[in-house]
């Protein structure tokens, strides 16, 4: 990991957690010599995100939830997003995740992020009712066509 904050020069970079907590140590050692402006951390594990925030509270973290997966309630996310400490939460594209939704989550201190959004008709509407950011494998293709409805 320290080669990747090396070559990244302070961009800012989002890293997935994609295990549990016994890769807190290493991740927060790694980060140490980057600026923590720049970094997001995402996961679906919330123990990742509260043992991260208990060492580092200065380093962003967004909890990741799948609607797809499990059945959780609004009242259960925001619930376990404040237990845990989390400044975001990254919801799948899904009809759950709507205006209301994002509201209720600014309304509790929270951003909004939403992955995978291909389509330019969803990330249109995403942006609309105040999506802070949207994952996508088209970027650059969703960039010029949002660009261009503006």
């Amino acid at each position: 990991m320290k080669e990747v904050f090396s070559c990244l020069k302070n961009q800012e970079i989002f890293i997935e957690v994609k295990t549990k907590e016994e890769i807190i140590p290493y991740l927060i050692k790694d980060m140490k010599n980057y600026s923590n402006e720049c970094i997001t951390v995402i996961s679906f594990y919330p123990e990742v995100i509260r043992g991260i925030k208990e060492i580092r509270q200065d380093i962003e973290c967004n909890w990741l939830i799948a609607f797809d997966y499990k059945d959780i309630s609004e009242e259960d996310i925001l619930s376990r997003a404040k237990d845990i400490g989390a400044d975001g939460i990254g919801a799948q594209n899904h009809q759950r995740l709507n205006e209301t939704l994002v509201n209720k989550f600014r309304d509790n201190n929270l951003s909004t992020h939403v992955w995978t959004v291909d389509d330019v008709k969803s990330a249109n509407e995403y942006l609309k009712i105040g999506i802070d950011s949207i994952t996508t494998n088209r970027p650059l293709y969703l960039r010029n066509k949002l660009e261009n409805l503006q």
